[in-house]
């Protein structure tokens, strides 16, 4: 070809550059193909399915005289650091002189590991001489391939002495950059891959294998090359492009050295122009071939331009490729313009989504961060003091109740055990019965056997705990045989001291056992809560939570050694009798003393317990023998065990009373008062007894006269000459004695009770007894012949109420104060002492307990890492328009 020629060529391919960059698309194409550098240089590439195309092809495939064509610049062929790390090039058509900036973008540290964030620096100045390109590339990526040196050293003179004796990496992930400008190029950016070996060792071939794999998967364009001097299905490089994209839609084949197949070699080149044309090994966007400088051209040192010439001829002056009809599939330049046309087109589609996807991503790494403690940026020793503050504070509000803050758990807690140790010391209560013994007592005697609900001596009466009724219970025979046992030399008519004096002890044996087990109960709510706090506040700082949790513990031991003592010191205060407390032990003691005479008046004269009747009608029986453990102590704590279960638990296995049917029969007394006995060998009243707990409630009345079994009422029955039946029933002591004969009582209503009640005191009045009340009236009743047992009864049972109402709350406020209180008091000083807070080496200390788990650490620095990245990414978007 003559030099008139060639120019001519070099003419109409510059008029068809320039044409195509003054064009609508050129503009774009430069503008989209610039910013993708741009995010990618911000990392978006890590995050983002950025639009590339990646050049790829077996070792010695012609790639590089192609990445060469292309670019317009020489890049280093030898053996060692040219086929060792990834290169992008960037190439931008400006109407200025060509010029060159190489860059190194660090996104991997020397173990391999992705950094945070991607760096990419400048190496050197800008290059206006393309002579220099070559020896300037080497440095970059021998600076790319020692990654513990300074990429600076490989800028100065003799670098290659300062490196003597380190060992480069056989490859390396981190890229060299070549931002090419000129009036010659075409805006284009593509990144070339280290060439795929196959006679290497086997760990260097699969390193190579795995960068290609990993940068032409997702959406890049694949330019693979194919020399022709092999079969396709030979080459490496086509199985690698096939795998990570099977459909053949992202692929574009690119065929080499054409001039290598023989003129004698027809089927060779049918078959080529056959893969050209699209007739086998079909892609999306076709196959391109294009004919490069062999190696005498090379070394004569051709030119871009001549040699974009000699291409042209001989895709012209050579069968079978000058006669195919897909001219435009032939020739460096129609491949650079086609794939520069694809890529901006791809570039252009996909940005608009691009914004979506980060703003996607940043929610999501902001939604883990959020999962993650915030990174520690206060001072070591500033920081701990804050957080035991904050700790000890937050006890604290617990520990006082906080309904501001919803920290009213704990105490509502507490005031529940509270309460049931309350009721299990009312429970103990002393069970005198006002009557000679079993046989003449009422069937419920819960009104004497239990102590007051409320603070006056009024109000509702809390069951019976089950299997509790009638355990311990004192009848008037009993009181006497206790004061008679107790005389010593005491005058007629005194009761002795020491009679008191243990009856009241008898009722406190088991207040000690009550109190433990309340403050256990305590202990063990208010331990659970600490350990909560611990876990809130220091379970990210294991090293701290491994001394706060020791330290705590010892505390709260310490503190309840003390609040165990402090208790038995209360309890051991009510063993001897004393109360300033007078006026309310005497007011006690007369309501008690006044209600015990009115059942033994007779007034509202309770229906008499009538003995259990097995199978045949005996009626005796001897006392029932238990086989648990009876003494008082374990008796009041089983009673403390049943009140701290449910309700409903408790209700359910709760006595009542079954209501005569008429199928039932009936006993009838001698004073003709019928008595019910269930098929079950259980006999019950016909009416239901009171529940209230009333100093002055009265017992339940009797029923009207039953009739018999037979129908029949009992005067007929006695008038049928039916002999009455006196059945007997152990005594307290537990001997047998005979019902005696119930007195016929008048039954009042309560209204006509509280008429009568009130023209009794308004007769007193008028007499000059003013200032009387109802419970007065019972000390009216006569002399009783048990009056010294019923004085010693309401005394004690006076007396009761005095201690009952000092223990409720001497016990609470003493497990409070000495337990509760003293653990939030001491804990801020414990804490400051055993961390060492104040101590010279505070700073390490508190650097060692605040040490973060290292995965925490890398996971936090990962996502702060990809929040900004994304941020800037996002930044740019925003910018650029979208």
């Amino acid at each position: 070809m003559t030099a008139q020629q060639s120019a001519s060529h070099v003419k109409v391919a510059a008029t068809h550059h320039e044409n195509l960059l003054h064009s609508e698309y050129g503009k774009s194409s430069k503008e989209l193909i610039e910013f993708i550098g741009q995010l990618r240089a911000l990392g978006a590439h890590i995050d983002l399915e950025l639009p590339r195309i990646v050049v790829i092809g077996n070792q010695s495939a012609g790639k590089s005289s192609l990445v060469e064509a292309i670019s317009g610049i020489s890049v280093p062929r030898d053996a060692g650091t040219c086929t060792r790390c990834p290169m992008e090039c960037r190439l931008t058509h400006s109407t200025g002189a060509w010029s060159c900036q190489v860059k190194i973008r660090f996104e991997y540290d020397q173990e391999g590991e992705r950094l945070d964030e991607v760096d990419e620096v400048e190496f050197g100045s800008r290059i206006t001489d393309k002579a220099e390109v070559e020896h300037m590339l080497r440095r970059a990526q021998e600076a790319v391939l020692h990654p513990g040196v300074d990429y600076k050293v490989f800028l100065e003179d003799g670098w290659r002495e300062k490196i003597k004796g380190k060992q480069p990496l056989r490859f390396s992930q981190n890229v060299v950059c070549i931002e090419l400008t000129g009036p010659e190029l075409t805006d284009l950016s593509f990144v070339d891959l280290p060439g795929i070996v196959q006679n290497a060792e086997s760990e260097v071939v699969k390193l190579v294998e795995d960068m290609v794999s990993s940068y032409i998967k997702g959406t890049s364009l694949i330019l693979v090359t194919l020399p022709m001097s092999d079969d396709i299905e030979n080459q490496k490089a086509a199985r690698l492009a096939h795998l990570a994209d099977p459909e053949g839609h992202r692929t574009i084949g690119v065929l080499t050295k054409p001039d290598t197949i023989t003129t004698g070699s027809t089927k060779a080149r049918e078959m080529w122009l056959q893969v050209i044309e699209g007739h086998k090994h079909a892609l999306l966007h076709g196959y391109y071939c294009t004919r490069q400088p062999d190696d005498d051209e090379r070394a004569r040192k051709i030119s871009n331009a001549d040699a974009r010439v000699a291409e042209a001829s001989f895709f012209k002056n050579t069968h079978p490729w000058s006669a195919s009809q897909h001219q435009h599939r032939f020739g460096t330049q129609n491949l650079v313009q086609s794939i520069s046309k694809l890529l901006t087109q791809i570039i252009r589609e996909s940005l608009p989504s691009q914004l979506g996807k980060v703003a996607e991503q940043l929610a999501a790494c902001n939604a883990q961060l959020n999962t993650l403690p915030p990174a520690i940026t206060t001072e070591p020793s500033a920081f701990v003091l804050a957080r035991v503050t904050r700790f000890a504070a937050e006890l604290g509000a617990r520990i006082q109740g906080a309904p501001a803050h919803g920290q009213t758990e704990l105490v509502q807690r507490t005031r529940h055990a509270y309460a049931t140790f309350k009721d299990a010391v009312r429970a103990s209560a002393p069970p005198f019965v006002p009557y000679e013994n079993v046989a003449r007592a009422p069937r419920d005697v819960s009104a004497y056997t239990w102590a007051p609900r409320a603070d006056n001596l009024k109000g509702p009466r809390k069951r019976v705990a089950p299997g509790t009724e009638g355990e311990g219970i004192m009848y008037l025979e009993d009181v006497r045989r206790h004061i008679r046992t107790s005389v010593t030399r005491e005058l007629p008519g005194n009761v002795p001291y020491a009679a008191k004096v243990s009856l009241i002890q008898t009722f406190q044996q088991g207040w000690e056992v009550i109190a433990r087990e309340c403050f256990e109960e305590v202990h063990d709510i208010f331990k659970d809560t600490v350990a909560d706090v611990i876990h809130e506040e220091f379970d990210r700082y294991s090293n701290l939570k491994a001394i706060i949790g020791p330290v705590t513990t010892e505390l709260i031991n310490s503190c309840a050694e003390t609040t165990i003592a402090q208790i038995h010191t209360v309890l051991a205060r009510e063993h001897a009798p004393f109360t300033q407390n007078g006026h309310y032990l005497s007011e006690c003691r007369d309501k008690w003393l006044a209600k015990y005479k009115d059942a033994r008046a007779g007034k509202g004269v309770p229906e008499r317990v009538t003995p259990a009747l097995p199978a045949a009608p005996v009626f005796t029986f001897g006392p029932t023998v238990g086989t648990q453990d009876d003494t008082p102590a374990t008796k009041k704590a089983r009673v403390y065990k049943e009140l701290r279960r449910p309700a409903e638990a408790r209700h359910g296995h709760a006595n009542t009373a079954r209501p005569a049917t008429a199928s039932t029969p009936a006993l009838i007394h001698a004073n003709g008062q019928a008595v019910v006995a269930h098929q079950n060998g259980q006999t019950s009243p016909s009416d239901a007894h009171s529940s209230d707990e009333d100093v002055n409630a009265q017992p339940a009345t009797p029923a009207p006269a039953a009739k018999s079994g037979l129908g029949i009422s009992a005067q007929a029955a006695s008038s049928l000459a039916i002999p009455a039946l006196t059945p007997a029933f152990p005594s307290g002591n537990g001997q047998v004695v005979a019902i005696a004969p119930v007195p016929q009582v008048t039954v009042l209503s309560p209204e006509e009770q509280a008429k009568k009640v009130a023209e009794a005191l308004a007769s007193l009045a008028a007499l000059g007894y003013s200032g009387l009340t109802e419970e007065d009236l019972g000390k009216l009743n006569k002399a009783d012949e048990y009056e010294e047992e019923l004085q010693l009864m309401a005394e004690v049972r006076a007396y009761f109420q005095v201690a009952y109402k000092r223990v409720i709350d001497n016990i609470p406020m003493a497990i409070d104060y000495y337990f509760l209180y003293a653990f939030e008091e001491q804990l801020h000083e414990r804490l400051f002492e055993r961390l060492g807070l104040g101590a010279a080496n505070a700073a390490a200390r508190c650097s060692a307990y605040i040490a973060e788990d290292p995965s925490v650490v890398a996971a936090r620095d990962e996502l702060m890492g990809k929040k900004k990245r994304l941020e800037n990414v996002q930044r740019a978007l925003y910018n650029f328009g979208l």
